[in-house]
C-alpha cells in the first residue's frame, strides 16, 4: 500500500526480528547507498519521560526533540511518546519542535499499572469485547487517582509537531488541560500503523479541556478525534484542512462546544454523540454520521473525573446554530441532511446552506442560498495561511442570534449546562480572528466582520 502523501517513506520501510541472541534488521534505503550514507538505528523509546509519577509543574520549553521508538499508544496502553506526562499535574509543554516519532509526539496520558496492552475478549468466547475492557480502565483509573487534584491540567501550546506515525498528540485521562497555537501536519503519512487511534490529536477523556487555535493540516487519518467521555470540552477557532477527515467526536453524551472553526478538508465531520454543540463554524466538506447504537460508554459527574452513569449514543440532542455549510459538485452530505434518518431532537437555526448544501428534510434551519458560492483556496506563504475566496466575500453578510448557555440549555444524557470548563457561563462573543462579536445580532460564520477576499488566518 503506498501512501499517496508520502509515496517514497511508504515504500522504504524496515523490520526487525529478535531472539535470544541477535536482532536482525532488514530495511529498505530507496536510492540512498547505506554503506556510504550515515545510518542511525535509534532504539530509545521516548525523549522525556519521568521513571515517577506525580512528578507535578514540570516545563519543557524550547527544545528540537525528535527519533524516537515510541510504541502504539492505545487507549488501554500504558502511553509513551517523544514527550509524555507519565500521570503527573500541571506540565507546561510549550515552543518545543517535536518530530519523527514512531508512534506519538507528546502524550498526556495514562500509566501501566491500571491496563497496558488489554486486548478485547475472544467474541467467539461470548465473554466481552473491547469496549467493555476500556470501561474496566476507566474504573482503574478513577482508582488510581485520576482526578483533578492530581492528574492533568497541562498546557500544551505553541509547539510544532510532525513526521509521526499515530499521533501529534494523544492522550486517554486528558482531562482539565489546555492545547492551543499549536502547528500539527504529516501525521501518518508514511502508513506504518493502521488503527483506531490514529489522528493529530487524538483524546479519550478530554473532560473541561479546551482545543483552540491550532493549525492542522495533512493527517491521513483524522485532524482531531475526540473520544469518549468528551465532556465540557470546547473546540474553538481551529485551522484545519488536507486532512482525510478535520474531526471526529465519539459516542460521548456532552456537554461540549465546537465554535468559530474552519473545516476546510474534504470531509469537515464525522459525528457520533449526543449532548453537542456547534456554533458559527464554517463546513468546507461533506458531514457524516457513524451509527453506533450499542455500546455503552461513561458521562461524568460536572467538571469531575467521577462516574455517574453509562448511556448508548442516541445521535440527538444536538444544537447547530449559525453556521455556514458550503456544498459540493455532487451536492451530497454537505450540510445537515446527513441527520435526516435521526430520531432524537436536532436545534438548528440561523444557519447558511450554499452551493448546493441542505438542512435537513422538512426542516426551517436558516438560508438555502444555491447562488452564492464561497469557494476558495488554502495559500501557504512561508509560516503564514491565507484563505482566497473565488468571488465576492459574503461570508459575513447575514445576521443570527446570540449564543450563550441560556440559549444552549442541557446536555439531555447528562443533565448539564454548556458552559466554560471553569463553571462560568459561556457567552460566544469572539470570532476565529479573535474579534468582538455584536451581542445583538452577531455575522453568521467564524468572521465577525470582514473586508476583501483574502484572509489572513495563521
Amino acid at each position: 500500500h503506498i501512501c499517496k502523501a508520502d509515496p517514497e517513506g511508504t515504500i522504504d520501510f524496515w523490520y526487525c526480528e529478535t531472539d535470544d541472541e541477535n536482532t536482525t534488521i532488514w530495511a529498505r534505503f530507496g536510492t540512498a547507498d547505506p554503506n556510504k550514507e550515515c545510518v542511525e538505528v535509534v532504539a530509545r523509546p521516548t525523549c522525556f519521560y519521568p521513571d515517577k509519577q506525580q512528578l507535578n509543574y514540570i516545563t519543557i520549553k524550547g527544545f528540537e526533540m525528535s527519533q524516537a521508538g515510541t510504541k502504539w499508544a492505545s487507549p488501554t496502553n500504558e502511553q509513551v511518546g517523544v514527550i509524555a506526562t507519565h500521570w503527573c499535574k500541571g506540565w507546561i509543554i510549550e515552543n518545543n519542535i517535536i518530530h519523527d516519532a514512531k508512534s506519538t509526539g507528546i502524550t498526556l496520558g495514562k500509566e501501566r499499572t491500571t491496563g497496558d496492552g488489554v486486548l478485547p475478549a475472544d467474541d467467539a468466547d461470548g465473554v466481552k469485547d473491547g469496549h467493555i475492557s476500556y470501561i474496566e480502565v476507566v474504573f482503574n483509573t478513577t482508582r488510581h487517582g485520576w482526578n483533578k487534584e492530581t492528574i492533568g491540567s497541562h498546557i500544551v501550546r505553541n509547539n510544532t509537531i510532525y513526521n509521526c506515525e499515530q499521533t501529534a498528540i494523544c492522550g486517554t485521562m486528558a482531562a482539565f488541560s489546555e492545547i492551543y497555537g499549536n502547528h500539527i501536519y504529516n501525521i501518518h503519512v508514511k502508513d506504518q500503523y493502521n488503527g483506531y487511534e490514529i489522528a493529530g490529536i487524538k483524546f479519550h477523556g478530554a473532560i473541561d479541556a479546551v482545543i483552540k487555535n491550532n493549525r492542522i493540516h495533512d493527517c491521513t487519518s483524522y485532524g482531531m478525534w475526540l473520544d469518549w467521555m468528551t465532556q465540557g470540552t470546547r473546540v474553538s477557532g481551529n485551522l484545519m484542512y488536507r486532512n482525510s477527515t478535520d474531526l471526529f467526536i465519539e459516542v460521548s453524551h456532552g456537554p461540549y462546544i465546537v465554535d468559530n472553526n474552519l473545516f476546510l478538508s474534504s470531509l469537515s465531520l464525522c459525528q457520533s454523540t449526543d449532548g453537542g454543540a456547534y456554533l458559527n463554524n464554517l463546513f468546507g466538506g461533506k458531514l457524516t454520521l457513524q451509527a453506533d447504537y450499542t455500546r455503552f460508554t461513561p458521562y461524568q459527574l460536572n467538571h469531575s473525573t467521577e462516574l455517574k452513569g453509562v448511556s448508548p449514543i442516541k445521535h440527538g440532542d444536538l444544537r447547530f446554530y449559525n453556521n455556514i455549510f458550503v456544498g459540493g459538485a455532487d451536492k451530497k452530505l454537505y450540510g445537515l441532511e446527513f441527520l435526516n434518518e435521526v430520531k432524537g431532537m436536532i436545534y438548528a437555526e440561523d444557519n447558511l446552506f450554499c452551493k448546493g448544501s441542505q438542512p435537513m428534510k422538512d426542516k426551517e434551519q436558516g438560508v438555502v442560498d444555491d447562488a452564492f458560492d464561497p469557494s476558495f483556496k488554502v495559500e501557504e506563504v512561508a509560516d503564514e495561511v491565507y484563505i482566497t475566496f473565488e468571488g465576492e466575500t459574503k461570508l459575513s453578510r447575514l445576521k443570527g442570534k446570540p449564543v450563550n448557555t441560556g440559549r444552549l440549555g442541557v446536555a439531555k444524557v447528562t443533565t448539564y449546562p454548556f458552559e466554560n470548563a471553569d463553571g462560568t457561563p459561556f457567552t460566544l462573543d469572539k470570532d476565529f480572528l479573535g474579534e468582538e462579536r455584536s451581542t445583538v445580532s452577531p455575522s453568521i460564520g467564524p468572521f465577525e466582520i470582514l473586508s476583501g477576499n483574502r484572509i489572513k488566518v495563521w
